[in-house]
């Protein structure tokens, strides 16, 4: 994935574009801290896309980073990544916390 698709995600996921309400009541809650790293890797193209999104949204709002480096989200995607497929039962939001 590319530096401008990945920028390009996060600003459209950050702001909401194209998933309605609807769509989100349709969907039963979850704990997003028990997403594995095997749950990430078995995901397929957009919702992995979105999944990684996410949870770099998490990591900027946790963080309070208002200026969006997509070279440096890049490099954390890959680092993430890897630290997935070495330990794929880590928990995600650990991986990320780990990589930033």
């Amino acid at each position: 994935m590319n530096q401008k698709t990945i920028l390009t995600m996060i600003l459209f996921t950050l702001f909401g574009f194209g998933v309605s309400s609807t769509q989100v009541r349709a969907e039963k809650m979850f704990d997003i801290t028990t997403i594995t790293c095997k749950d990430l890797l078995l995901m397929e193209g957009d919702q992995r896309d979105s999944t990684l999104v996410f949870f770099h949204g998490i990591m900027i709002g946790r963080n309070n980073i208002t200026i969006l480096d997509s070279e440096k989200i890049t490099n954390q995607t890959d680092k993430v990544l890897e630290m997935c497929i070495a330990k794929p039962a880590s928990k995600l939001i650990s991986v990320f916390e780990e990589t930033r």
